[in-house]
C-alpha cells in the first residue's frame, strides 16, 4: 500500500514537470520564423490601429510607430487608451527625434463611434494614411449579447464595425499610392488579424440578413463561444476577398494575417475558473503578444508584401463573374493570407465568393441602416432596449407575400420596424 502510495505521490509531482516541459517545448517550437524582409521607413505616414490598447494590437502599435509612423490608436475607453500611448512611445525609445501616438474613441460595436473616429482621423491627417491595422476583437462567452444595434455583439464589433471603418476610410485607402520617406512609391495596406478558427466558422448571409445580425447561421443558438468567434473570424476573411476584388486596379492591398495561437486579453470574458484553470498552459504554451506582433508588422510594412493582395486565384467555375450591386465578383478570387510572412491556404468556406459578396451586401444595409432616423437606435441605446436572438425569422405561409427571387419578406420587415419604433 505504501508502495502504491509513493507511486501516485511520484505521479502527482510529476504532472507539473510535465505539463512546463511540454508548454515550453510547444512554444519554442511555434515561435515565429519571418523570411528575409526589409521593413520601410514609415516616417511621414500615418497608420490606424484598432485594438491597440493591449496585446497584439499594442505590441504591433509599438513597431510601428519605431519605423517612423504617427499611430493612431481607437480605444472605448480614454484611460487605457492614454495609457497605451505613453507604454507605445515608451517602447520606441530613443530610436527617433519625435515619435508620434494619438489616441482617439472608439468603440466597433457603436457606428455611430466609428463614424466619429473616421471623420476625426481624415480631419486630422487627410491624404496620409497609409495602414489600417484591424486588431480589436472581442470573444463573448455569454450567448444573446447584443449591440445596441440589435447585431451580436461578437459581430458588431469584430466585423460590421470593422467593414463600417474601412468604407468610411476607402477614400483615403483608394487614393494614389504613398510615397515613403525613400521616395519609393507603395501600395496604401489594410491587414484584418484573422484566425485559423475561421476554419471552424459557419455564416449564412441570409440568416444574418434576416436577424439584423443577431445570428450569423441557422445553429447560431447551440454554438459555444469559441465557434462563436471562429464565424466572426469567417466574416473577417470574406471581407478580405470582397475588398481585393472591390479595389482591384487601386494602390492598395488587403492582407489577412493569422498570428497563431496568442495569450492576450481575449480571454478576459471567460468564467474566472476557467481562466485559472487555463492559465498555466497559456502562459507557457502560447506565443507572447510580441512574437505574434511580428507577422502583422510584416504585412503592414514589409516591403515583399507588396502588391500581394489578390495574388492567389482559382480556377473560376462556370459563370464565374457575376454581378451584385455595384461590386462585380469573381468567386475564384482571394486576397493573400499570411502566416509569419508566408502565404498559406485558408479554408473552404473562406474562398466562397458569392457568399463574401452576399455577406458584404447585407452589413451594407445594416450598417446603412443604423444611418437611419427611422430606427432611433440612439434613443433605443439610452433605454437600454434590446433586439432578442429569439426573434422568430419564419412567417405564416397565408401572410408571406415574399417571391422565389425576393430578398426580404414583407412580414419579418414589419416585425423589425415595430421592435425598432
Amino acid at each position: 500500500m505504501l508502495s502504491a502510495r509513493r507511486a501516485a505521490g511520484l505521479v502527482a509531482a510529476s504532472v507539473p514537470a510535465v505539463v512546463v516541459g511540454g508548454s515550453s517545448w510547444y512554444r519554442e517550437k511555434h515561435r515565429p520564423e519571418l523570411p528575409p524582409h526589409t521593413l520601410r521607413d514609415l516616417s511621414g505616414e500615418v497608420v490606424v490601429v484598432t485594438g491597440a490598447t493591449s496585446g497584439i494590437g499594442k505590441a504591433v502599435a509599438g513597431k510601428l510607430a519605431g519605423l517612423g509612423a504617427t499611430v493612431v490608436v481607437g480605444s472605448r475607453d480614454q484611460g487605457r487608451g492614454e495609457a497605451a500611448r505613453r507604454g507605445i512611445l515608451a517602447s520606441v525609445g530613443g530610436t527617433l527625434p519625435a515619435p508620434r501616438c494619438e489616441v482617439l474613441p472608439l468603440d466597433l460595436s457603436d457606428l455611430g463611434s466609428v463614424r466619429t473616429f473616421a471623420d476625426e482621423c481624415r480631419r486630422r491627417h487627410a491624404g496620409n494614411i497609409s495602414v489600417v491595422v484591424a486588431v480589436a476583437a472581442e470573444i463573448v462567452y455569454e450567448e444573446g449579447r447584443q449591440a445596441a444595434s440589435g447585431a451580436d455583439l461578437s459581430f458588431a464589433t469584430n466585423q460590421l464595425g470593422l467593414q463600417a471603418l474601412l468604407a468610411e476610410l476607402e477614400p483615403e485607402l483608394g487614393s494614389s499610392p504613398r510615397r515613403g520617406a525613400s521616395g519609393l512609391r507603395a501600395n496604401r495596406r489594410v491587414v484584418i488579424v484573422g484566425s485559423r478558427l475561421e476554419a471552424r466558422g459557419s455564416v449564412d448571409p441570409e440568416v444574418v440578413h434576416s436577424t439584423g445580425g443577431a445570428r450569423l447561421n441557422k445553429g447560431w443558438a447551440g454554438r459555444d463561444a469559441m465557434l462563436r468567434y471562429a464565424d466572426t473570424k469567417l466574416c473577417n476573411m470574406l471581407l478580405a476577398a470582397t475588398l481585393a476584388e472591390r479595389w482591384r486596379g487601386k494602390a492598395v492591398d488587403v492582407l489577412a494575417v493569422t498570428p497563431g495561437m496568442v495569450h492576450t486579453g481575449l480571454w478576459r470574458h471567460f468564467p474566472q475558473w476557467y481562466q485559472a484553470l487555463t492559465y498555466p498552459v497559456r502562459a507557457l504554451a502560447l506565443r507572447s503578444a510580441d512574437d505574434a506582433a511580428q507577422g502583422v508588422v510584416f504585412a503592414a510594412a514589409a516591403i515583399e508584401a507588396d502588391g500581394k493582395s489578390g495574388a492567389r486565384t482559382l480556377p473560376p467555375p462556370p459563370r464565374s463573374r457575376r454581378t451584385l450591386g455595384v461590386l462585380t465578383v469573381w468567386p475564384g478570387k482571394l486576397g493573400a493570407y499570411l502566416s509569419d510572412g508566408l502565404e498559406v491556404e485558408p479554408s473552404q468556406g473562406a474562398k466562397d465568393g458569392k457568399a463574401a459578396a452576399r455577406l458584404y451586401e447585407v452589413c451594407g444595409e445594416l450598417i446603412a441602416a443604423d444611418r437611419s432616423p427611422r430606427r432611433g437606435r440612439r434613443d433605443d441605446r439610452a433605454r437600454g432596449a434590446r433586439r432578442t436572438a429569439s426573434t422568430p425569422t419564419t412567417c405564416a405561409p397565408s401572410a408571406c407575400t415574399r417571391s422565389p427571387s425576393s430578398r426580404r419578406c414583407a412580414t419579418i420587415k414589419r416585425r423589425r420596424d415595430v421592435r425598432s419604433a
